[in-house]
């Protein structure tokens, strides 16, 4: 699940629903348990409340605790009623009738003060009572209360009752919101509880999401998933427009709300945070601050964003919901509300005053202001924001806004929609501007040789002052010269960059080159150095300041995971591209994004998640689909072409590769891109001749490539083509070659940690590391290779086959328990006799065994058998 949270919940505890489909709330109702007097649940409505309390009073009867159960109404503001109703309560745990005069309030309060040992008093409802007796009364019973009983107090609002000495004396444990809300692993549990159509985990984690946690609102998703064959975009759309959301909302927040407050909850519901005087100013009063308390007290949904609590937000489908109900009931104030919001932003935040002008309809004013302030919003990496913008004002509004055009065509290069941001330049008079947006399609939909051309040309074009354009030139040009192999050039404008951006630009363009040393370093096989650099950047910009997702952020992320892929920490990698966040524009163009769903979707292969790998593939190919790029259709089928050959599919290998071949005219040997270094589909071709047996043509091929590759230092893609190499090699029995064609890649390998390069090709590559163990085992550190990196190479090759419960080639040689005993007796030196004595078996059935093993492990002899076994760790 997202946000990769413990599976298991809070504290290790499994989540589960009861037999009525309750979510049982294991770790608050330990905590309730533990011996506090008052027990105050506070939270707003839906947040399950009720539910706590009557699971929390269950499980005291079940453990032969007393515990009274009762739902307070408006009338039991009469303390005279509230002390009878609790009377009758405690005759009923005794097993006795309802009296016929109940105790008067002092009556009680004696009864109580001898109560039975360990009870436990619950009021759920409590925010009705609020008449001072009341109150006053139930602070009495507090005192009464034995000083083994509990108190416990559900309320939607701030109870007073005076808790400053409870809360001081450590007394009293206070349950709010924060607490109540469902956590990831809870909310699978719900969801997959409650809902009887099919629903990933992904899925639930966006719903999770909308709605914080909260479960009403989980439930009243699940409702509304019922009956539909698409749930992912019921979820998408889900929203406090929902129709059960929004009539749950009006009937149990709104219709409890006075008309003052109602109305602040509505016209403050434009503002996506506020405090006391921006509410002044939008609301047009002097008291927003008292309103605010009030909805505080009452926990209206709403919860502050800074320590200080001066500013606030609403719940997210709250603030939608009051969005909705503000545009049905008041339809005519929502653009003045928003022109009241800009104008007290106005000297405080441009992007606010920005974002409120748009909402407002005050175009003119908008886009004046956008302008005043693109670059800086550039700078500041609001790349996402100021393309919303862009797509919110109309065609003519751009017209004579030539740097406005640019950046809105650069956006959408960066969003990857190229064929959009192409669609933008042709639609405006040629200009400076839309040449270099030309430059930038050319270079992110491979066209290298156009790409070369135009952006050598445009940077001979453009003012010595116009650092904008210049990155937007140079940034696709470098990559154009390093891909190609003009490294020396390319890192010479990258410099050139650096000098010439101004100081506030030095964020984004620092980004850009190391976003493309660091790729170029990993093509050059020199894993180690792009890892320290990205580590020491990461580390740099912590120790600096937080901007999380500055522009580049994602770009660099991906990188920082496909380095840790492939020294086979999955974890990291995961971890890394799961926490980016949904639809990030970044930098790094179509090599980004292939990484990070091929990354993504082999970690969920590794994991056994067959339809998760799907999942990712198909996203990737649809984006492929709409942006124009070649490049990314074809990742999508190359991955799949991968993953059908090993499994011997061969016929569904070939129509995979056939449509990554139409999509492959960007495969040139002079070329290297990132994330198709060592997956192209001459590569994913030799791959499935091996597979077919035609051996000798694909030697040759290999041969030649690897010969080419090594004389332009493409030395990651040389690694993946030696493996393929000795594969093709053995296959025509030609082993000596093939285990000295792999010495030298292990060599690299172990230098630099490349371990998933390995894995990927599957069984028989593994099955050609154990035989060179075998025969150079001995000599790993005379060939410059660490000893145990070979052990750790096979070993996880073990675990992966383990592991790898998606893929329908799971291991076939998994050893029985008495296979594994018959080898270590034999790698202590025991004959079959001595084996068979040992074991109680007949010299016949021990040879079967040994028969058995050889044939699992690949070997052929006793040596042979041990020395695979060793390698693979089955001896520890």
């Amino acid at each position: 699940m997202s946000n990769r949270q413990d599976p298991t919940g809070r504290n290790g505890l499994v989540p589960h629903l009861d037999a009525s489909g309750l979510l049982v709330r294991e770790q608050l109702l330990q905590r309730m348990g533990r011996g506090a007097r008052l027990v105050l649940v506070r939270a707003a409505a839906g947040f399950g409340k009720t539910v706590l309390l009557r699971q929390f009073h269950e499980r005291c009867l079940a453990a032969g605790r007393p515990a009274l159960w009762l739902g307070l109404e408006q009338a039991d503001n009469d303390p005279v009623r509230l002390a009878a109703q609790l009377h009758t309560g405690l005759l009923a745990l005794d097993g006795q009738p309802p009296p016929d005069t109940p105790d008067s309030p002092p009556a009680l309060l004696e009864r109580l003060a001898r109560a039975e040992h360990g009870l436990v008093l619950l009021l759920d409802d409590f925010e009705v009572l609020g008449s001072a007796e009341a109150l006053a009364f139930v602070q009495q019973v507090l005192a009464a209360l034995p000083a083994d009983a509990c108190l416990v107090i559900a309320s939607r609002s701030n109870p007073e009752l005076g808790l400053g000495r409870m809360r001081l004396h450590g007394l009293l444990l206070e349950l709010d919101t924060h607490a109540l809300r469902l956590n990831p692993a809870e909310a699978q549990a719900f969801m997959r509880g409650r809902c009887q159509v099919p629903i990933s985990e992904a899925e639930i984690t966006r719903l999770h999401e909308l709605t914080e946690g909260w479960i009403t609102g989980l439930l009243l998703a699940s409702l509304a998933l019922q009956g539909r064959d698409a749930p992912v975009d019921i979820i998408s759309a889900f929203s406090g427009s929902n129709q059960e959301l929004a009539e749950y909302l009006t009937e149990d927040i709104l219709a409890h709300q006075d008309d003052e407050l109602r109305l602040f909850l509505l016209k403050t519901s434009v503002l996506e945070r506020f405090c006391a005087p921006l509410c002044d100013a939008v609301c047009q009063r002097q008291d927003s601050q008292a309103l605010i308390d009030r909805l505080l007290r009452s926990n209206l949904f709403i919860q502050p964003t800074d320590t200080q609590q001066q500013w606030f937000r609403y719940h997210r489908l709250f603030g939608g919901f009051l969005r909705n109900a503000l545009a049905r009931q008041l339809p005519g104030q929502v653009a003045d509300l928003h022109r009241r919001a800009a104008q007290w932003y106005r000297q405080q935040c441009p992007a606010s005053t920005i974002e409120h002008l748009l909402s407002a309809g005050d175009l003119d004013q908008a886009t004046a202001l956008l302008q005043q302030h693109l670059n800086p919003l550039v700078d500041a990496g609001r790349l996402r924001l100021l393309l919303r913008w862009l797509e919110r004002l109309p065609a003519q509004a751009l017209q004579g806004q030539p740097r406005l055009a640019l950046v809105f065509a650069w956006l959408l290069v960066l969003d990857r929609r190229y064929r959009d941001a192409m669609h933008r330049v042709e639609c405006n008079p040629a200009s400076l501007e839309s040449d270099t947006v030309r430059c930038l399609l050319l270079a992110f939909t491979d066209q290298r040789d156009s790409a070369l051309d135009a952006a050598q040309a445009q940077l001979e074009r453009l003012p010595p002052d116009d650092t904008l354009q210049f990155a937007m030139v140079a940034m696709p040009l470098a990559c154009c010269l390093i891909a190609i192999g003009r490294h020396d050039e390319g890192r010479a404008l990258l410099m050139r960059m650096s000098r010439q951006a101004p100081p506030y630009r030095s964020d984004l363009v620092d980004s850009i080159i190391l976003l493309i040393e660091g790729g170029l370093e990993l093509n050059l096989g020199q894993r180690c150095a792009a890892l320290a650099r990205l580590q020491a950047n990461a580390a740099a910009q912590k120790a600096v300041h937080e901007r999380k997702w500055a522009a580049g952020k994602a770009s660099l992320d991906i990188l920082h995971a496909l380095l840790l892929y492939e020294a086979d920490d999955l974890a990291g990698a995961s971890a890394l591209l799961q926490a980016i966040p949904l639809h990030t524009l970044d930098l790094g163009g179509p090599d980004a994004l292939i990484a990070q769903r091929v990354v993504m979707a082999r970690i969920a292969l590794h994991h056994g998640q067959r339809d998760t790998w799907l999942r990712h593939l198909a996203e990737l190919e649809q984006t492929g689909r709409r942006s124009g790029s070649q490049r990314i259709l074809c990742a999508a089928w190359l991955e799949r072409a991968r993953m059908a050959t090993l499994e011997g599919r061969l016929d569904i290998a070939a129509q995979a590769l056939g449509s990554a071949e139409l999509a492959g005219s960007w495969d040139r040997p002079d070329v290297l891109t990132l994330a198709c270094d060592s997956d192209t589909p001459f590569i994913a071709r030799q791959r499935l001749d091996i597979a077919r047996g035609e051996h000798e043509a694909a030697a040759r091929a290999l041969s030649a490539a690897i010969d080419f590759a090594e004389s332009r230092q493409q030395r990651r893609r040389v690694l993946k083509l030696r493996l393929l190499l000795a594969l093709a090699l053995a296959a025509k029995g030609r082993q000596k070659q093939a285990l000295d064609t792999l010495t030298p890649a292990l060599r690299h390998a172990s230098q630099e940690g490349f371990v998933r390069t390995f894995l990927e090709e599957g069984p028989s590559l593994v099955k050609l590391l154990e035989r060179w163990a075998v025969a150079y085992q001995a000599s790993c550190s005379s060939l410059g290779i660490a000893p145990e990196f070979v052990a750790d190479l096979l070993q996880r090759s073990g675990a992966q086959a383990d592991s790898d419960e998606g893929s329908e080639q799971a291991d076939p040689d998994l050893l029985t328990g008495r296979e594994l005993q018959v080898i270590r007796l034999l790698a202590a030196g025991n004959r079959n006799r001595a084996i068979a004595e040992q074991m109680h078996l007949s010299e016949h059935t021990v040879k079967t065994h040994l028969r058995n093993i050889s044939a699992k492990l690949g070997a052929q002899g006793r040596t042979e058998v041990i020395a695979i076994a060793r390698a693979r760790g089955l001896l520890d």
